[in-house]
This record gives structure tokens, sequence and C-alpha cells, in this order.
């Protein structure tokens, strides 16, 4: 049975090294920020972190890579049995903003992401992360189009970049803890762009 449950180890530790990362880059400058300093965060050895993530970089990568799962996985899941592209659309921006300056992992995973610098056309792992979430709601739009629901003001890409795009920035700068910028806004703000861009009214979400 050894080696059956060895895999989930494996798993289980990736995600305590991943939670510890969160932890520790709330509190110390990425720029300072290193493998040891996990390792003395979990009691473990430095070679202990590395067995998983052999650099800072591939482990700041991982962080950034989470935010698949959040905010793609997670979000296809619920679109997936959701029926009216208009909830559809509604869910997708008020899921896609931090609950406030305090959301911890919405912070970690934006640090992660601009610790890769200007060189998206070498970061592939974090390049792809945006342009999957511009295809879901692409996605939401196609659908709501062909059902006579949405009337698109433009292109399909061209909102959903424009969200995308507004989900990113709105929640940068409420993680940044703007003071004239909350999650209220940023939901007024992208839901008045989604009315204006798809001929329909959402629903009101918090």
């Amino acid at each position: 049975m050894g080696p059956v449950g060895r895999p989930n180890r494996q798993a289980q530790r990736r995600e305590e090294i991943r939670d510890a990362t969160i932890a520790l880059i709330e509190r110390k400058d990425l720029t300072t920020f290193r493998i040891d300093d996990v390792a003395a965060e979990l009691n473990l050895t430095p070679n202990a972190v590395r067995y998983y993530f052999r650099e800072t970089d591939q482990l700041l990568s991982a962080l950034a890579q989470r935010s698949d799962s959040k905010f793609y996985d997670d979000r296809l899941a619920v679109v997936e049995r959701t029926e009216d592209p208009r909830d559809q659309m509604a869910f997708m921006i008020t899921a896609g903003l931090p609950s406030g300056p305090e959301d911890v992992e919405w912070r970690a995973i934006w640090r992660a992401v601009l610790a890769a610098g200007f060189v998206l056309n070498q970061r592939h792992d974090i390049q792809h992360i945006y342009h999957r979430q511009v295809s879901l709601y692409v996605r939401i739009l196609e659908t709501g189009s062909t059902a006579g629901i949405f009337t698109l003001a433009s292109p399909a890409r061209d909102i959903a970049m424009t969200l995308m795009t507004m989900e990113d920035y709105l929640g940068y700068r409420i993680v940044a803890r703007d003071p004239d910028l909350d999650r209220a806004t940023a939901l007024r703000l992208m839901r008045g762009y989604a009315e204006l861009a798809t001929g329909a009214q959402l629903p009101v979400t918090v």
C-alpha cells in the first residue's frame, strides 16, 4: 500500500509548500525571498523543499499556476452547471475579483505573476493564464449570442479581453489597498461594461 499512497503525500507536500510561500510573501520582500525561507517556515531542510521546487522561480511559477485552478477550472465547473449566460457572466465577474484588500491568496498569486517580469514571451507558464480565462469569457459570450440573449457590441474576444483586463487590474488595485477602489466599485464597473457590451441586464451579485 505504501507506493499507492505516496503520490497523494507528494501532492499534499507541494500544497503545504505553496501555502507556506503564500504566508511568507505577505511578510517578506520577494527580492530577498529564498527556498531556505520556505524550508524554515515548514521546519524542513532546504533540500526537502528543493525536491519539489528546485529554484525560487519554479516555486513562484507554481504559485501563479494556482490561478488556473482557482480562476479557470473552478469557474468553468460552475459555468457548466449554470444554464443562463447572464447568470454565468455575473458569476464570472464576481468570482474573478478578490474578496477585499486582505485576500491573501489573490495577493500572493499577483505577486508571483509580477515576479515573472516583462518577458511573457519567455514565460509561457505565466502567459497562458490570462488567455485561458479570456477563452472562458468568450465561451459565455458566444453561447449567449447564439441563444439570442446577448447582442454583442464588439467581437466576443475583444469583449472577453477587456473584461479579463478589468478583472486583473481592478483586482490588483483592490489588493494593493487603493483607498478609492473597493470590491463593490469594481463589481459595478465590470457589470456596467458587460451590460453595455452584451445588451443584457445581469443579475446583481456581491
